[in-house]
């Protein structure tokens, strides 16, 4: 099967698929800005292919990551939750 590796977008945080067998895995590896930066979405939340699902929300995967999105220089985005 084909991966979608193409640059997708979550609430404007640009990200890629990165392409490696995932046969084993519940959840696919993602670059954040093309940058080392990465975190994991679970295949709950993906087309077969690794593509995003229309209307899902993945918030709470960025949620703790904010730091990684900082240092992959990815601008105005907004902090979900801050007093948590």
């Amino acid at each position: 099967m084909k991966l979608n590796t193409e640059q997708q977008s979550y609430n404007g945080i640009p990200l890629r698929l990165i392409k490696r067998n995932y046969k084993q895995y519940k959840a696919k590896r993602f670059l954040i800005n093309d940058t080392n930066q990465n975190v994991w979405i679970p295949n709950k939340h993906l087309e077969q292919d690794g593509t995003i699902k229309k209307g899902e929300n993945l918030d709470y995967i960025f949620r703790k990551s904010h730091r990684k999105l900082e240092i992959a220089s990815v601008p105005n985005v907004r902090r979900s939750n801050q007093n948590n």
